[in-house]
């Protein structure tokens, strides 16, 4: 007869603990990558992911010209995309706000 010891752990169940704790390892890492990713407002590269803020009756709406996942989806193509459409100084210093814009004169 064969007879294993009470305190021995058989082999499969040895791995399975393994292999739990390699999950929870894994969720761990998961949870933390999906905290930097959604809730750091950062990209990848580092760069914010909102271009403007904006106070409107005392609540702070925050903005960006770009789909919000358009940098973790392509960051090459986004990175090439936000180079070519950045408007230049001279650009922005001539071109007139909304409030000048609507202002007609008589």
């Amino acid at each position: 007869m064969n007879s294993k010891p009470s305190s021995a752990i058989d082999p499969s169940e040895a791995d399975i603990m393994e292999h739990e704790e390699k999950v929870n390892n894994y969720e761990a890492m998961y949870a933390g990558r999906l905290k930097a990713k959604y809730f750091s407002k950062k990209t990848f590269n580092g760069e914010d992911v909102f271009d403007t803020e904006v106070l409107i009756e005392n609540e702070t709406i925050k903005s960006s010209r770009w789909p919000c996942m358009r940098s973790f989806a392509d960051p090459a193509k986004h990175l090439g995309e936000q180079n070519q459409s950045l408007p230049s100084a001279e650009e922005l210093s001539v071109t007139p706000t909304k409030n000048q814009a609507s202002k007609k004169t008589s």
